[in-house]
């Protein structure tokens, strides 16, 4: 988990659980520690709400799980592969050890309790989740207890029969780690796990990949990763190229900084793939702020991020103040890597500018006027220095927006509004006004019109 997502839950389990929400699919629910208020939707919510506050011991406070992607105290997922949903509740006591609770639903008594897991933490919880890792039909329950000292945490697999009654399960296997991804390593379709363990104080890191089946883990490959690292952010699994299969690790160093290592599954061993080799004893790839490994073009394939820094910047710009382009790059599957998909991304105003393949003589420029995060995107020739204002990106207070877009029309300014959310206004504004001669060049090359802007641009979801 990266700085923001921390402080994210860390804020949530402080002030923001102050309802009981179950949202639809995989259903999560976020409530206060010690007040449940009445639920906005069903009454089978009102009905868990209520069945939660029956079951929870005195002075007992509601948690979350540090990793899940909700701010959630309350999980259902399904326990025991009936096909039915069980309420996981984690929540910590008044000694403040966390537990998990669970409780399952039957049509003539509604929901009670049907066991709490005897494994606990005084230092919470880390994951929280079910996975089919053998594909068998019955999920394997997976929780991350988080502990002292090193490694951070540690994984308890549980299989839990459906006539479990009030006895807890007994843990499957016990795993360290540090951090924990799940995904199909090895391209059979079967899910692995991929365990990171990072000694700081010996400054060495390894990565394991274990294989669950018949009630069984084994470890089938593991290799070395770099231990002078900050924390490795995360681990994905799957697809890194057409036809083979690996896994990524991107870990944080420095202030912001971060680096990402790709392994391929070759014959039963990880084999190394990024960064490239080169000569020398220099073999590390360093973005200057923190990027995480993802499906950037939407391919199925995993690729990594490089950044690199938008032309023609001022040489008296500091550092921390230069503008990076993302490089979404992808393995070839034999001896290189190619750019499959490129973007501007403000991770401050949460949006993202696709930029297409086929634009070249470009860049992007701080504005000195408005707001401080606003930016120009510039036509530019890095061989004669050349440049041209095509648009300004600026983000506008909602408050502030009609009487910025008043203005806008009585100055006659082309512009587009590309987005709105959080209480601001996104808006492109073009340095020149609209002629006639826009509307015959093809949509879609550089420099972009409004419909061109409108598809390229996107709101990031909030960490």
């Amino acid at each position: 988990m990266n700085v923001s997502q921390w402080i994210k839950k860390t804020a949530v389990l402080a002030g923001v659980l102050l309802c009981f929400l179950i949202v639809s699919g995989c259903q999560y629910t976020a409530t206060p520690a010690d007040l449940l208020l009445n639920p906005r939707s069903t009454p089978e919510n009102a009905e868990l709400a209520s069945a939660v506050r029956d079951h929870l011991p005195a002075r007992a406070k509601l948690s979350l799980a540090m990793q899940e992607r909700s701010n959630s105290a309350v999980v259902k997922m399904d326990a025991d592969g009936d096909g039915k949903q069980e309420a996981f509740v984690i929540y910590s006591d008044e000694s403040g050890t966390e537990h998990v609770m669970v409780l399952k639903r039957s049509a003539d008594i509604g929901w009670q309790q049907w066991f709490t897991f005897d494994e606990t933490s005084s230092y919470g919880i880390d994951v929280l989740r079910t996975v089919d890792l053998d594909r068998d039909g019955e999920p394997e329950v997976l929780i991350g207890w988080n502990q002292y000292g090193e490694p951070q945490h540690i994984l308890t697999l549980y299989h839990v029969p459906a006539t479990s009654g009030i006895v807890a399960p007994k843990p499957i296997a016990e795993l360290p780690y540090d951090t924990l991804g799940v995904g199909d390593a090895e391209g059979d379709g079967h899910d692995e796990l991929a365990l990171i363990q990072l000694q700081r104080q010996k400054l060495t890191a390894s990565i394991g990949i274990y294989h669950f089946a018949g009630d069984r883990v084994t470890k089938m490959a593991s290799a070395a990763l770099d231990g002078t690292v900050n924390e490795y952010l995360q681990v994905k699994l799957g697809k890194i190229a057409k036809d083979k299969y690996g896994v990524l690790a991107d870990a944080a160093i420095g202030a912001n900084s971060s680096m990402t290592t790709m392994y391929a599954w070759e014959a039963g061993k990880l084999v190394s793939i990024y960064p490239p080799k080169q000569s020398g004893d220099e073999n590390v790839q360093i973005n200057a702020t923190m990027q995480l490994s993802d499906d950037g073009n939407g391919d199925g394939i995993l690729d990594v991020i490089e950044l690199r820094e938008a032309p023609g910047q001022s040489e008296g710009v500091a550092y921390s103040d230069l503008l990076w382009i993302q490089q979404y790059k992808q393995w070839n599957g034999v001896d290189g890597f190619d750019v499959v998909g490129e973007q501007y991304v403000d991770t401050i105003r949460s949006y993202a500018l696709s930029l297409p393949m086929e634009w070249s003589h470009y860049t992007f420029r701080r504005l000195t006027d408005g707001n401080s995060d606003d930016v120009a995107l510039d036509q530019f020739d890095e061989e004669t220095n050349r440049r041209e204002g095509i648009l300004a990106l600026r983000v506008i207070p909602i408050a502030e927006w009609n009487n910025k877009e008043q203005q806008l029309q009585e100055e006659g300014s082309r512009f587009v509004q590309l987005g709105s959310g959080s209480g601001l206004v996104y808006v492109a504004i073009w340095d020149a006004p609209f002629v006639k001669e826009d509307t015959e060049k093809p949509s879609g090359i550089f420099p972009p019109d409004e419909a061109t802007m409108r598809k390229l641009f996107k709101l990031l979801p909030e960490s």
